[in-house]
């Protein structure tokens, strides 16, 4: 049966047993030390780059200060025009800037960065399987005041056609963030330090979640962890984004059914 597979032990355990024995075949096969080192250096570079520029050039604050600076007026749309901002910036830190080094960078391959849908396929239901306890938690919790109060993120939206223009930008930026933790961070490292690339990818990804709710920002850890050993087992981030996007766009929905009910009280 297929949901043997996902017993913990086999899951998790076998999975990533399976990962350090392909990379102790990659090292005696490639036994440089200097390959290992260059594509860490690369990797965790761009990473402490990419999260600070992101913390002090792509946050509201630099957002209102441009508006200052610049004389800007987006009037009643300000808030869409500061999200869309935010999620610029997270696509040019998580996908673009990835992008030009996997391009440029001697080493580095398009296909490192797990775009393939050919694991994503096979393993699909997992996903699918994967999607529903998550989304059960996120219902339950739905009902609570720090929740709905924070979700969703552009709550002042004056037109269907606004908020959707949001959700696309929601959407790109959680592409990018795949892309760039499941992608560029585990899937080359692997090849050197197997499982472990998990790991020290699920630290840096549990600190961007430093501004939600504690309950998410603990509930990431498990999440990172989860979707980086999918990320291994299928080669390819496809099933991590989906699930990704199909939980946010749920959570911002049953926010805003929820904030109606209130108000409706």
């Amino acid at each position: 049966m297929k949901f043997k597979h996902l017993h913990p032990r086999r899951f998790f355990l076998e999975t990533w047993q399976q990962i350090d024995a392909e990379a102790a075949r990659h090292r005696s096969a490639n036994p440089s030390p200097s390959a290992a080192a260059t594509t860490a250096l690369w990797i965790f570079t761009v990473v402490g780059v990419s999260l600070t520029l992101q913390y002090y050039w792509g946050s509201p604050e630099a957002f209102a200060k441009i508006v200052g600076f610049t004389g800007l007026n987006p009037g009643k749309f300000y808030r869409i025009w500061e999200l869309g901002y935010w999620a610029s910036w997270r696509v040019l830190g998580f996908f673009i800037i990835p992008l030009i080094i996997v391009r440029w960078v001697p080493g580095f391959e398009i296909a490192d960065l797990g775009l393939s849908f050919r694991g994503m396929r096979q393993h699909l239901w997992v996903y699918g399987v994967l999607f529903i306890p998550v989304f059960v938690v996120v219902f339950v919790v739905s009902f609570f005041e720090e929740f709905y109060t924070y979700y969703p993120f552009y709550r002042q939206f004056h037109s269907a056609f606004d908020f959707v223009i949001w959700e696309l930008f929601y959407i790109a930026q959680f592409f990018s963030l795949e892309l760039f933790f499941r992608g560029f961070m585990v899937l080359p490292l692997a090849r050197y330090i197997g499982s472990a690339s998990i790991f020290a990818m699920t630290v840096p990804y549990c600190m961007i979640h430093f501004d939600k709710p504690l309950a998410e920002c603990l509930v990431s850890i498990f999440a990172g962890v989860v979707l980086g050993t999918l990320a291994l087992r299928t080669r390819s981030v496809w099933g991590g984004i989906l699930i990704h996007v199909g939980i946010a766009l749920s959570m911002d929905l049953l926010a805003l059914w929820q904030t109606h009910i209130h108000q409706g009280m």
